[in-house]
């Protein structure tokens, strides 16, 4: 006769929680999606259709109302601030499956391919000025993919590629990749579209529109919001991108 074993009880899982009243950012990356992007064909250095699929993305998330202030992406990478209450109540085992899992999806539907993922993990913030400066390291890197991926691509054009070209990159400064990507592609790096150097945020914007009160019988003005897709974004540590995020993230400047 076979033990009856609770099965229940042998389920591991992680009750780690962030105070519901907190303020986040989850963080997404991709799975081997540089092996994806020379499957799929993608133009080099950059690819316009797939920057596109993965605001869409993003903006489904919105969409579904999930609690998101904001939200920044640039290369394979998506990061999400979310506002309190927290989604499942703060678990961090929850919110690192079910929005990458749904970001895959819907990538993977568009773009048709089944072998896309991504993992995350959450960024603890103590509010507004964490985040900006969250942002500000983010669209550093992201200026930094840049200049790596326009000097890969000057390389790959010689014939260099794989190991010898990531060997020739790793001991230059950046300045020299720029003067590399100059002379091989005659292409100034802070002329490239701002999207490839800044990234690309996506954010609410209220509006106002004309309305009808039925109670009143009256046209009354409303508020509403829509997603809003900004290709171009200004320097985030800049005194204008610091004001441009404290706008977007819903503050009174007077009481930052």
């Amino acid at each position: 006769m076979s033990m009856l074993i609770d099965w229940k009880s042998r389920e591991i899982f992680s009750s780690l929680r962030v105070p519901e009243d907190s303020m986040v950012i989850l963080r997404l990356d991709g799975w081997r999606f540089s092996d994806l992007a020379l499957s799929l064909g993608l133009d080099k250095p950059y690819d316009r259709r797939f920057a596109e699929t993965m605001v869409r993305a993003t903006s489904k998330l919105f969409e579904l109302g999930m609690p998101i202030n904001l939200a920044y992406t640039f290369s394979d990478e998506i990061s999400l601030l979310l506002n309190p209450p927290l989604p499942w109540r703060g678990r961090v085992e929850k919110m690192n499956s079910v929005i990458p899992s749904l970001v895959s999806s819907f990538i993977s539907n568009e773009l048709r391919r089944n072998d896309i993922a991504f993992d995350s993990r959450v960024v603890f913030i103590t509010g507004a000025s964490d985040a900006i400066d969250y942002l500000s390291w983010r669209q550093e890197e992201a200026w930094r993919n840049h200049i790596n991926s326009y000097a890969l691509y000057a390389l790959e054009k010689e014939g260099i590629t794989g190991k010898k070209a990531d060997e020739m990159l790793r001991g230059m400064k950046s300045h020299e990749k720029h003067e590399l990507v100059f002379k091989k592609l005659g292409i100034n790096l802070a002329e490239t579209p701002a999207w490839q150097r800044r990234g690309i945020l996506i954010r609410w914007e209220e509006f106002e529109k004309k309305g009808f009160d039925p109670i009143e019988g009256k046209e009354v003005i409303v508020k509403r919001r829509k997603i809003v897709q900004d290709w171009e974004p200004p320097i985030f540590s800049s005194e204008e991108g610091r004001r441009y995020l404290i706008k977007a993230l819903g503050i009174n400047e007077k009481k930052f």
